[in-house]
């Protein structure tokens, strides 16, 4: 907790279930090995009971912190984690996003752990505090090479003559959930779509733009002074059911 030496997940609880839950656990233990810690506290069916007790049928929002425990400086001294589970009510993300613009101040750079949701998540705090001080509704990152990475706490995808785009794990964005499941449902049901590297002018021509995390989706209105579909995509709303 001292130096940010851990990671977090945040996740929908739903119908007694929480939603994409492999996803989040496959995320955590690959993350948890690049940081050397002990899985083996990582104890999936006690969480679930513990929720199942307290939170039957309710929709919640679930964050659940793994960090390592011991002391120690900048040298662990154990790989034994602590774990903080912090449930709040469930917000449904905007169905649209009108104000968009790109930041200003922060650009992503590749690190080991850049596709996990580390606790060393400054950049994000600090790309959110200047969409705020912008008055925008969302602000998109750029990698340290000018290349679209993500929005400031979601996934970002974009359509082009019936093509949808997104960037790779290369522009150092999140390895996020959400991503990972629509890429998945895009490969079973054969819907064309492109991973790659791509610059901002590409964004810029896009006729439709979504933004995603584990809460749902919402739609850019415009962007750079082109407005942009906001019709929701069919199959979007069967994986976010």
């Amino acid at each position: 907790m001292n130096f940010g030496d851990g990671l977090f997940e945040t996740m929908v609880w739903m119908k007694s279930e929480i939603r994409f839950f492999d996803n989040h656990i496959q995320r955590l233990m690959r993350g948890m090995q690049i940081l050397g810690l002990d899985s083996d506290a990582i104890d999936t069916l006690g969480l679930l009971d513990l929720l199942t007790d307290n939170y039957p049928s309710q929709l919640k929002r679930v964050r659940w912190t793994v960090y390592r425990a011991g002391s120690g400086k900048y040298t662990p001294e154990s790989t034994r984690v602590f774990q903080v589970l912090q449930v709040t009510e469930f917000a449904e993300p905007p169905s649209v996003k009108e104000k968009v613009d790109v930041s200003g101040k922060i650009q992503l750079f590749p690190t080991l752990w850049c596709s996990f949701k580390s606790l060393n998540a400054l950049p994000y705090v600090l790309a959110n505090q200047e969409r705020k001080e912008r008055g925008l509704d969302e602000i998109i990152l750029l990698d340290y090479r000018g290349f679209v990475s993500e929005a400031g706490a979601s996934t970002v995808f974009w359509i082009k003559d019936g093509i949808v785009y997104t960037p790779s794990l290369s522009c150092s964005c999140i390895n996020g959930v959400s991503r990972q499941v629509i890429l998945e449902h895009m490969i079973q049901h054969e819907i064309f779509y492109q991973e790659g590297e791509f610059k901002l002018v590409e964004l810029e021509k896009a006729e439709q733009v979504f933004v995603s995390n584990c809460s749902g989706i919402s739609y850019l209105g415009s962007f750079r002074g082109r407005k942009l579909s906001t019709v929701p995509l069919q199959f979007l709303k069967l994986i976010f059911h």
